[in-house]
């Protein structure tokens, strides 16, 4: 008995060393109205993810239908496509604004024995460590969303949460010429060879008190001089104002948050692009203003992060 139950192992050891398991099964080819869900060969492995189009495209001011945008939302640490959806509610503000969103998903190792994550350099878990190629898994989920819907490539975002914010820096190191802007909630940057090859605008969020993802999260050291603006901020934020030349700030309450709890700071004066960085004071680890705790709860839910994110998006272009 001992000797089969030796060789089940051996056979198990083999096998999870040449396959990984997608964290997330199932695909549709129907690319219709509300949620699919799809997948994509990337290298040997077969990566998924879900799409949401809403009913109505947008409009140019002469009546013309226009092609999508895109925003691709990224799940934290142990979730997915699901998780971060119905986390972030950004579905009902893609119906609203009329844009597509994808929300792929992470990897577990092998046959899913670890928590799913995502290779964002130094970062994070197995994803990490075995060196799973995510930014060609994005790359190829932009190309593949364009080959079947029409897909405005000027406004195409990436944002994320936790270990999933992680990998949208790393995206926006690395897949410049794709993107036209990255989103950031309570994540940090762990990209030590970070050079977008264009200008690379930044939102970001993060809580003072974030149990998971420290405010102060280290981070690579700025790539020239950080502006006195931004030396109380983030390291990771620190990094992106050095290396979009920016050399001074505004500060005020939140848009339409009259809480003491929200600060704004938008850096604007820069040679290459802006960055937006909000923080809340007292805020933890969730996805502020969503329907989950701690994203519901005060002071998290003082921010409506998706719709300002979106706001964000929106005015820049590739």
């Amino acid at each position: 008995m001992r000797q089969v139950v030796s060789i089940v192992a051996i056979l198990a050891l083999v096998v999870s060393c040449s396959t990984y398991g997608p964290t997330f099964a199932g695909d549709s080819n129907g690319w219709q109205v509300g949620k699919s869900d799809h997948s994509l060969a990337v290298g040997s492995l077969t990566r998924t993810f879900t799409v949401y189009v809403p009913a109505h495209r947008r409009l140019n001011t002469a009546g013309v239908t226009q092609p999508w945008p895109l925003v691709i939302v990224l799940h934290g640490s142990s979730g997915d496509a699901s998780v971060v959806e119905h986390q972030s509610g950004m579905d009902s503000v893609a119906e609203a604004q009329r844009f597509v969103v994808a929300y792929p998903n992470g990897t577990g190792g092998a046959f899913g024995l670890y928590p799913s994550d995502w290779n964002a350099g130094t970062c994070c878990g197995a994803a990490n460590r075995d060196g799973i190629d995510d930014l060609r898994f994005v790359s190829d989920l932009i190309t593949t969303v364009g080959a079947h819907l029409p897909l405005d490539t000027r406004h195409v975002f990436v944002a994320g949460f936790s270990s999933g914010a992680y990998m949208a820096y790393h995206a926006g190191c690395q897949l410049a010429p794709q993107i036209a802007a990255v989103g950031v909630v309570e994540g940090a940057l762990a990209d030590v060879s970070c050079a977008p090859s264009k200008p690379m605008p930044l939102f970001a969020v993060h809580g003072t008190t974030d149990p998971e993802v420290a405010y102060d999260q280290d981070a690579p050291a700025p790539p020239g001089a950080v502006p006195a603006a931004a030396a109380a901020l983030p390291p990771s934020v620190r990094y992106w104002s050095a290396l979009n030349g920016c050399a001074a700030k505004t500060a005020k309450a939140a848009a339409k948050n009259s809480s003491a709890d929200v600060q704004l700071v938008t850096l604007t004066s820069c040679t290459k692009a802006d960055v937006s960085f909000y923080t809340i004071q007292g805020g933890t680890h969730g996805w502020p203003g969503g329907p989950d705790a701690p994203g519901s709860q005060a002071p998290m839910n003082e921010l409506k992060v998706s719709g300002l994110m979106w706001t964000f998006f929106i005015a820049h272009i590739r």
